[in-house]
């Protein structure tokens, strides 16, 4: 993968989604966005669709993460997403420090990947506990 056909393919998205919405009535561009992963060819950094159930967005986590298509999407539409994911993309935001934000990065990845945001934040949960149950046992 070169820089020019990064910047090739960007380029060509971006044009291909400013057509798409300068066309959009106004109750299409505030819609619901799912997101999700999975592999796509080289240099397809994720694809998008836009439809009745709202914005689609598939990336391939080995080539972009979730948060940069969010980023590229929020560009030119403004969408909502389960509270969930939405919480954990606004902790990502908010956080100051790199680690802070690398955590939530891996949250976020792993709730597109798995498509179960409750199900993600019940094992963080559980992982934070064991953590604390096993420092809590040391001290003691």
């Amino acid at each position: 993968m070169t820089t020019l056909t990064t910047r090739a393919g960007f380029e060509a998205f971006r044009d291909r989604m400013c057509d798409h919405f300068g066309q959009l009535p106004d109750e299409l561009g505030n819609q619901h966005l799912r997101v999700e992963q999975a592999p796509l060819g080289p240099d397809e950094y994720f694809t998008y669709r836009l439809d009745g159930d709202g914005h689609h967005i598939v990336y391939d986590p080995r080539q972009t993460s979730g948060l940069m298509v969010r980023q590229f999407l929020g560009i030119y539409a403004t969408f909502t997403e389960d509270p969930i994911r939405e919480s954990v993309r606004d902790a990502y935001y908010k956080a100051e420090a790199a680690g802070e934000r690398e955590i939530w990065g891996i949250v976020l990845s792993e709730i597109d990947r798995s498509q179960d945001s409750e199900g993600v934040m019940d094992r963080v949960l559980e992982l934070l506990q064991q953590a604390h149950a096993k420092t809590k046992a040391t001290a003691a």
